[in-house]
Parts: structure tokens; C-alpha cells; sequence
């Protein structure tokens, strides 16, 4: 009898290897390299973001399961003579085009912050500071990571004149990966 109960699960194993079928899961960490951001006058500085490019995104972009965790991290640095609320929108095209705030606002969609930074100064964005600055932004750019994985975000603010960067500027995902 002490046989039989192995026997059973055995037939399973065998029967699931003969099919390839294995159920996989597990969490992966996406780095994407946003580089240093300039940000002057009433412009916008925009980011292309092909995640098709890194290679844990590649090898596992058909089992995404879901966006477990997501930050935008660098340096941010005040410039300009004004106190500003940076914020970074998302838009759907592989290459940025867009020059001015209010196009990239009819076009995209917020995807983080406002992050409130005073005049002359920085600050360093730290993991749990950038996740509450994700609102409605995170289910679209969970399509996005989900879809094709090429977006652009830009860095803007809507404060008058203004002159800022964000510098090492990185968008670290951790992604729920389910395969069979």
C-alpha cells in the first residue's frame, strides 16, 4: 500500500513531462536605464522606453501576469527659481514627439507623481517615495509593459517657467510572471 501512494503522483509527473507542460511562476525585476533628464522653459524632455531590449522582459513578455511593484528612480534637481511639482506622463509611441506640456497632457496620461521640489534644491527619490506617486498612471502603464513594451514617458511640470533634471533616472518594474 506504501507504493500506491507514490504511484498516482508519479503517473501525474509523467504525464506532465510528456506534454512539456510545467506551471511556472515567479517575480522578475525590470531595470530600464532612463538616463540624465533635462527639462528647461515650458518644455518637456521625453524618454523612449523599449523594454523589449532587456532581457529578463524578453525572454518571459508572453506569460506577464501582473505588475507587482514599480518605481521611478534618480536624482531630482531644482534648477530653476520656482518651486515645482514634476510629474512624468505616459504616452503610446516608441519615439518622443512631443515639445510642450499640454501635448503631451492631450495625448498621454499621468502616470506619476506630482513630486513637490523647492527651488535650488535635490533630492533623491527612494523606492517607497516613487510607489505612492503612481496613481491612475499604473494600469496604463501596465498595458503597456503588458502589450508591446515600447512607451514614452516624459518628464514635465505644469509650474510656469521652470528648469529642472532628474539625473541616473531609472524605471525598475517587478513583474508577476505565470507560465505553462
Amino acid at each position: 500500500m506504501k507504493n500506491m501512494r507514490w504511484f498516482v503522483p508519479s503517473l501525474t509527473l509523467a504525464a506532465l513531462m510528456a506534454t512539456g507542460c510545467f506551471l511556472i511562476s515567479g517575480q522578475f525585476l525590470i531595470h530600464f536605464d532612463l538616463g540624465n533628464v533635462n527639462v528647461v522653459a515650458s518644455g518637456v524632455d521625453g524618454v523612449g522606453v523599449d523594454l523589449n531590449t532587456v532581457k529578463d522582459y524578453s525572454k518571459h513578455k508572453d506569460n506577464l501576469k501582473d505588475l507587482a511593484d514599480i518605481a521611478i528612480l534618480g536624482t531630482f534637481v531644482n534648477t530653476g527659481v520656482n518651486d515645482i511639482d514634476v510629474e512624468v506622463w505616459l504616452v503610446d509611441e516608441a519615439t518622443p514627439s512631443l515639445t510642450t506640456p499640454g501635448a503631451v497632457m492631450a495625448g498621454g496620461v499621468r502616470a506619476w507623481g506630482p513630486f513637490k521640489l523647492k527651488a535650488g534644491t535635490s533630492h533623491t527619490i527612494t523606492w517607497d517615495e516613487s510607489a505612492v506617486l503612481f496613481g491612475a498612471g499604473k494600469a496604463p502603464l501596465l498595458a503597456q509593459i503588458k502589450g508591446d513594451g515600447i512607451f514614452t514617458l516624459y518628464a514635465l511640470t505644469q509650474s510656469g517657467a521652470y528648469a529642472f533634471q532628474i539625473n541616473n533616472g531609472k524605471l525598475i518594474a517587478v513583474i508577476d510572471v505565470a507560465a505553462s
